[in-house]
């Protein structure tokens, strides 16, 4: 006969592999039907199933990586009014405050225990209390950077010069923000003061240039933390969208996933400027439209409102503030409704075809253009432009390129709208779609940017 003692009863519980055909009986740590084998307390009611039984004292979550979450038994808040909302921090639904929970006394973040171990894949057993805490050290002791001078602006210490370890020359900051020049890093826009290299045009945002060389991701199926590795291209493990630049590498035998800066820094809840509340992560939630594109939410993870209907795409929530596209000379910025009722505004001034009011679009407020989404960033907002590359198809070093005109490609031969590879010899003309190499391996050339 297997007894077990356990923290959260005061008496030995004994093991019953048979369901009991009697009476209904319930879990007393996560609240539901125990349908399989239990270990039960032959004094009074109280019932584990198997699943909670074994599950461990302390564990770590991927969706609260910073802290350890203990296991309770019934209620953590010494008093019920010190948290009004008892939200599951995976499925957002209610926390019954009479069963058991995983629970973080720091931040107040609790869990259902059916969540927490809903995959084992997705949390560790906790053995030593220091174990999560020499974890979030580990990248304070491999900097990403060394400073070469600083200067003082105020009683504020600026780091003037760096030696960043993703380039081999010395970077300055620079408040000249101008031209459209993108990070080697994110591989989005410079809008305010960066680190440059004056001999090579090699930029990064100050955050950037600040991303621990070692990071803890919020990431179901990376427990350990991962490595920065610059001069990437890759298709994110998360987002699932084509990048350049810097990515976080998972480095545990047979993954190697690669995890772009964008996602590695989404923290949750989530704040959108889009929305008013609080956006939280849903593995699933069905029935709704995006905000964003309007499409369906059916069968995707999403980032969706407790309090109201708003969802967005995971995809979505990553379109950037600003924009540029060619058809317009100015930036355009994210507006996520639209303020005009007169319905001839609301068409797309780059495909021209009708765009939803209800849906996020770009706009510019000097030449009073507006856009769909994807019509401005096209398939691969995220691959910079004005980098060289090589291919295993073509013998000359080829440019990422996006043309004003469009040129017939020499693969498909269909006009190239979108990203293109274009051919450094004169001589040579060839131009390419991207997409048209995607079954070619295409390696970043590590030389001069030419924009």
């Amino acid at each position: 006969m297997e007894v077990l003692r356990h923290f959260s009863h005061e008496h030995p519980l004994i093991f019953n592999e048979e369901r009991s055909h009697e009476n209904e009986v319930y879990c007393s740590a996560c609240g539901e039907l125990v349908l399989g084998p239990r270990f039960s307390c032959m004094e009074c009611g109280f019932h584990l199933d198997k699943n909670c039984a074994e599950a461990p004292d302390v564990m770590n979550h991927p969706f609260h990586r910073k802290h350890n979450l203990e296991l309770k038994a019934s209620s953590p808040y010494d008093d019920d009014n010190e948290c009004t909302a008892h939200d599951c921090g995976l499925c957002h639904e209610d926390v019954n405050m009479e069963s058991g929970s995983y629970y973080c006394s720091k931040c107040k973040f609790i869990i259902h225990v059916n969540c927490a171990l809903k995959d084992a894949r997705w949390y560790y057993k906790i053995e030593s209390k220091d174990k999560v805490n020499a974890m979030s050290a580990v990248g304070a002791l491999d900097p990403s950077f060394f400073v070469v001078k600083t200067t003082k602006i105020g009683e504020e210490i600026i780091n003037a010069e760096i030696q960043h370890f993703s380039h081999q020359h010395n970077l300055v900051l620079s408040n000249e923000v101008k031209d459209r020049r993108y990070c080697d890093g994110c591989s989005q826009l410079i809008l305010t003061s960066f680190y440059g290299c004056l001999e090579c045009d090699f930029f990064l945002h100050k955050y950037c240039a600040k991303l621990p060389k070692k990071k803890q991701v919020i990431s179901l199926y990376h427990q350990d933390p991962l490595s920065l590795i610059p001069h990437c291209i890759f298709k994110c493990a998360l987002c699932r969208f084509m990048r350049s630049g810097f990515a976080y590498k998972c480095e545990v035998y047979m993954c190697n996933d690669l995890i772009c800066v964008r996602c590695a820094e989404i923290h949750l809840p989530y704040k959108s400027q889009g929305h008013k509340h609080p956006i939280r992560f849903y593995l699933q939630l069905n029935g709704l439209s995006c905000n964003a594109c309007g499409g369906s939410t059916d069968g995707v993870s999403i980032y969706g409102c407790k309090t109201c209907s708003f969802a967005v795409h995971y995809q979505c929530i990553l379109a950037p503030q600003i924009a540029w596209h060619e058809g317009d000379k100015h930036f355009l910025t994210l507006r996520y409704n639209e303020d005009n009722d007169y319905s001839e505004h609301h068409y797309c001034d780059i495909c021209e075809e009708k765009r939803s009011p209800n849906t996020w679009f770009y706009h510019c407020a000097i030449c009073d253009n507006s856009a769909h989404i994807h019509c401005v960033l096209g398939d691969y907002p995220f691959i910079k432009r004005g980098r060289t590359f090589i291919t295993n198809d073509h013998q000359h070093t080829l440019i990422s390129v996006q043309k004003a005109h469009h040129p017939k490609c020499c693969k498909c031969g269909e006009p190239c709208f979108d990203l293109t590879l274009e051919c450094l010899e004169e001589e040579c003309k060839y131009i390419s779609h991207w997409r048209c190499n995607s079954n070619y391996k295409i390696l970043w050339k590590h030389s001069k940017n030419l924009v």
